[in-house]
């Protein structure tokens, strides 16, 4: 979860930690093409931070794969600029474990298929039975 918070709080150092400490780290943001390294990794999460806007999310439909050293997260993330559902994320984010702790190697969003300008599925037809259920951070 610190990746979430680290955007909500639109903090650079805080995404960074969150991050492998390798240099084979891929980001690929919705849209835009695939960065790599650390480094340019780094200034695209500024950029981002600095556009002022406070991004609030809601994770829902949370799979996560474990193997010894690897995990895989899928989810899709709602996401709400000033309360108002603004675009629906499909993300992977894959964590290998160091000897540092878990980490993030890859992160990789794409814009729901669905979803056109608000217009889209606000998933209410989801199962509320799921394991631990839909997760808001604030």
């Amino acid at each position: 979860m610190a990746f979430y918070v680290a955007i909500e709080n639109r903090d650079v150092d805080a995404m960074m930690d969150v991050w492998s400490g390798s240099d084979d780290v891929v980001c690929i943001h919705p849209g835009a093409p695939r960065l790599e390294g650390r480094e340019i990794i780094h200034d695209s999460w500024q950029q981002i931070f600095e556009s002022g806007e406070s991004l609030r999310f809601r994770l829902t439909d949370l799979r996560c794969l474990r193997e010894d050293r690897l995990s895989v997260h899928t989810v899709r993330e709602e996401i709400e600029v000033d309360g108002e559902l603004v675009d629906i994320m499909l993300t992977t984010n894959i964590y290998a474990y160091t000897d540092e702790g878990w980490h993030l190697i890859l992160h990789h969003a794409s814009a729901e298929p669905d979803f056109e300008d608000g217009e889209g599925d606000t998933f209410d037809s989801l199962d509320d039975s799921q394991p631990d259920g839909p997760i808001t951070l604030h």
